[in-house]
């Protein structure tokens, strides 16, 4: 069985993705990055935010396209192809309204792309062949939420490698359609309702009557605890039960990675089983990875980042 590094969110740090590469083992050769024993694995959330955004895509369809890679959609790739599809019969109509607040969260990626230029078109079609998620012998991969009975219904919807299909595309960007609901909880994470009357203001500044929960911690049982929050807004929320089974024994014995959630702070293994490798590159954070050798549990000594040596390797020249 191959190693296999898996890779948080690069929103468009390409410099910081080049460094991670090398310092793990990784040679360009033969126009992408290659590993003699290693393949990377990408947790979604290639672009918007950063200053290479084209390079990033550039990289990792190489990779892919190489076999030293697999990656697959985030929430950004997604809502990308939602950006650029007219809606079936309403000409100028998107599924993604073009309004101020999604072109400012989409503007770094459409700047260096060009708003529906041909090079737009053919990378959003790309995106549209990503994979919501992916199986190893011993450790998977999705970009928020890993829910083996969600991923069950859209059964219908994916091909074999986890790829929506056309229909699959339609119902997936169709609000009020259940396949809708399952891809935000997928891409997203899920979602509960804050008791009346309590509300906070995100790290964009809008504020949220909802909080994304911690998923993968069987301990986090009340808003207090189980809302993705920093520290302040936690101590605001009521330390009440969530009355969700959101919470639950996830049914999956392998190894789980994921991304998303704007980790803050020096990377760390969150769950023995399972872990955020999404801490903050874009937000002048770190662009994290995990190298997987095999190993049942997470090992704190396999959790990298840019600009961290590893152990016993030296960087690719």
């Amino acid at each position: 069985m191959a190693d296999r590094l898996f890779i948080g969110d690069i929103h468009g740090h390409a410099d910081e993705l080049e460094a991670l590469l090398a310092e793990n083992g990784f040679q360009h050769a033969g126009g992408a990055w290659r590993h003699p024993s290693m393949i990377a694995v990408f947790c979604g959330d290639y672009i918007d935010r950063g200053p290479r955004q084209l390079d990033v895509v550039d990289i990792v369809r190489r990779m892919v396209d190489a076999g030293s890679a697999a990656a697959i959609q985030g929430n950004h790739e997604f809502n990308a192809v939602a950006w650029a599809t007219e809606i079936p019969d309403e000409p100028g109509r998107h599924f993604r309204v073009r309004g101020t607040k999604n072109r400012a969260q989409h503007a770094a990626f459409l700047d260096a792309v060009g708003n529906d230029s041909e090079q737009h078109k053919e990378i959003v079609s790309w995106f549209r062949s990503l994979p919501l998620w992916v199986e190893f012998d011993g450790a998977v991969a999705i970009h928020a939420c890993w829910h083996r009975d969600l991923q069950a219904e859209l059964s219908g919807l994916t091909d074999a490698n986890h790829v929506l299909t056309e229909e699959g595309w339609f119902q997936a960007l169709t609000k009020g359609a259940r396949a809708y609901e399952i891809t935000e909880t997928l891409l997203k994470g899920p979602e509960v309702a804050l008791p009346p009357g309590v509300t906070f203001f995100d790290k964009d500044g809008h504020e949220r009557k909802n909080t994304r929960v911690r998923w993968w911690d069987n301990e986090a049982t009340t808003f207090r605890s189980a809302a993705i929050v920093d520290e302040e807004t936690a101590a605001f929320l009521p330390d009440e039960a969530l009355g969700s089974d959101w919470l639950a024994d996830l049914g999956e014995e392998r190894l789980v990675f994921f991304g998303h959630y704007w980790m803050a702070g020096e990377p760390r293994i969150l769950h023995p089983r399972r872990t955020c490798l999404d801490f903050s590159v874009a937000k002048a954070g770190h662009l994290a990875a995990y190298r997987h050798e095999g190993e049942t549990e997470l090992d704190p000594e396999h959790l990298v980042w840019a600009g961290k040596p590893v152990p016993g390797l030296r960087p690719a020249g």
